[in-house]
């Protein structure tokens, strides 16, 4: 089925504003690139403004990239490190089909900070709360840690530095594919430790706490 006028619409202005930036790319542009006669005006009918058009390419972006995320493998698996490889390269393989909206973000983000402060909230922060409870329900038996979100926000950077580089260097870093970065990143995350994980939260309450005085006069 083609798609229909405001889908094409919507398609020119986003890579139109990946080129050339929301205030380079007019109106005018957007209708000859989706196929409409330029200046005629016909953008109007779908849309009321070239920042109109903006948000809803956003809002059409960050739905696909919530779908995307809905079809990440879940559940209790029989072998969990190669479970959470196999989950890992599904959020590589999500990096790169978000690849339009975090151009669009990392463009932009100065003109429209609330925008950015939606996305950043769905993708990053919500994304490590879900996969956090992934870890602690589907892998709970196999990763057991004391601070999960902060295990994941580990993860979540390993997992954009890698893409980044091979975005920004045209090979992986170290020519490590990345089924390898994946399987090596997993048994990192389930390899048991050699002894109890440190509490920060204990460490801070006892460091608050008040100091009671020494019956004995010493320290």
């Amino acid at each position: 089925m083609a798609p229909s006028t405001r889908a094409r619409i919507l398609d020119a202005a986003l890579e139109l504003i990946q080129q050339v930036g929301f205030t380079g790319t007019t109106v005018t542009a957007i209708e000859e690139k989706s196929g409409l006669s330029p200046g005629s005006g016909s953008f109007y009918r779908h849309f009321r403004s070239k920042e109109d058009v903006f948000r809803a390419a956003i809002e059409r972006e960050l739905e696909r990239a919530q779908q995307y995320r809905r079809e990440f493998e879940r559940g209790t698996v029989e072998d969990p490190q190669a479970a959470l490889a196999r989950r890992l390269l599904q959020q590589l393989d999500y990096m790169a089909k978000i690849r339009p909206l975090i151009n669009l973000l990392a463009r932009e983000h100065g003109q429209f900070p609330d925008l950015t402060s939606r996305i950043g909230g769905i993708l990053l922060d919500q994304g490590i709360v879900e996969e956090a409870g992934h870890l602690t329900h589907d892998l709970r038996a196999h990763v057991d840690h004391a601070d999960p979100h902060a295990l994941l926000t580990v993860v979540v950077s390993a997992l954009t530095g890698y893409h980044l580089a091979r975005q920004f260097f045209g090979h992986p870093p170290a020519e490590v594919t990345p089924e390898r970065f994946a399987a090596t990143l997993a048994a990192l995350i389930t390899s048991p430790t050699t002894g109890p994980a440190p509490c920060i939260r204990c460490d801070q309450a006892a460091a608050s706490a008040p100091r009671t005085a020494d019956p004995h006069g010493t320290e």
